[in-house]
């Protein structure tokens, strides 16, 4: 037997257009819905197996119920915890379909392509922050009226909201905890292309160092690109720094991924983490909090990205007018075993 909104009702207790409201992610009429409400309804409609007829549906609204999500590369658990909180907003009136350019700008075009021939019904992209394809993304709003909502970063003339952590004060809380342990000599790492997200980063350091009057140590190598070879290098560049005699005593790591590259190097080189060198990441991803590994970093919500980038997106597709705002998740510190005083 099909599962219907009537059959849901009957068993949730919600009126049929509660339900079929609170499925679709639409609000009735002047009314919201809670998120109570919306949760208990879709986990009654979950529990039943309900499945929406999309095909009837999508030949009735001009709709694919489907939307693109663009993300820059499947490495440690940012982009993953992002799409299960998007799948977590989304569902079950849409199914994400989803892309990876890994930074490259022909890629990028083409995954654009794949969304846009597929007619989704909007867009959540990770983009590469290269002016290159600015046209392409632009494309998406002008030629073809698809909402688009940009994670991580924005990109400098396509005007759409961006839902992202603060990064500027995420990296400024780094160097000023480790400031607060008696760290004068802090150096930064990062790897990859010089985007607007890795420039804020950078500023945010700055600005922390700057404040304490102490001299600023950047290490960013200007690839145009990722990998992890590239990450083992920057890391083992790092330690050579720190083995000098009047070497850094700290070290903040744009991602927890690079700083676990750093933790490898220090034990290769017979260096103890956090006697002779504290190091700090920013993410915090999944297995920082392992106890062999007991990274200090400072924390933003990647499923709080994920939520807030879903429900924007789903305001755009209702008709709701967003503008280019900028939406930002507050980071939180985590000091754990790899700082300590001096």
């Amino acid at each position: 037997m099909a599962i219907t909104i009537k059959l849901i009702a009957q068993k949730s207790g919600f009126s049929a257009s509660t339900v079929s409201h609170a499925i679709s992610g639409r609000n009735p009429g002047k009314r919201s819905l809670s998120p109570e409400t919306i949760n208990k309804i879709r986990a009654v409609a979950q529990e039943m197996g309900y499945r929406p007829n999309l095909l009837a549906a999508g030949l009735a609204q001009s709709k694919t119920y489907a939307i693109g999500v663009l993300v820059a590369l499947l490495r440690g658990d940012f982009y993953e915890r992002i799409l299960e909180a998007i799948t977590e907003v989304v569902w079950p009136e849409f199914s994400p379909l989803l892309a990876v350019h890994n930074y490259d700008l022909q890629r990028e075009r083409r995954e654009i392509d794949l969304f846009l021939g597929k007619r989704v019904d909007g867009v959540i992209a990770a983009c590469s922050g290269r002016e290159e394809n600015i046209e392409a993304y632009q494309s998406i709003i002008k030629n073809y009226s698809m909402p688009l909502v940009f994670v991580d970063r924005g990109l400098n003339g396509v005007d759409c909201p961006v839902v992202r952590g603060d990064h500027e004060k995420t990296a400024f809380l780094a160097a000023h905890e480790l400031q607060k342990l008696g760290h004068k000599r802090i150096i930064y790492a990062t790897a990859g292309a010089k985007l607007e997200s890795t420039e804020l980063f950078k500023d945010g350091y700055r600005k922390a160092m700057g404040e304490a009057g102490l001299e600023p140590i950047v290490l960013h190598p200007d690839l145009a690109v990722w990998n992890k070879q590239i990450n083992r290098q920057l890391a083992a560049d790092v330690v050579d720094q720190v083995r000098r005699g009047d070497g850094p005593t700290a070290v903040v790591c744009q991602v927890d991924w690079l700083a676990y590259d750093v933790l490898a190097q220090c034990e290769l080189h017979g260096l103890k983490v956090p006697d002779d060198v504290s190091v700090m990441g920013l993410q915090d991803c999944e297995p920082s909090a392992l106890p062999a590994i007991s990274l200090s970093t400072i924390r933003v919500s990647f499923e709080d990205v994920g939520r807030q980038a879903a429900s924007v997106l789903l305001k755009l597709i209702n008709g709701e007018d967003i503008g280019r705002q900028t939406f930002m998740i507050e980071p939180s510190v985590i000091m754990r075993g790899t700082t300590r005083a001096i």
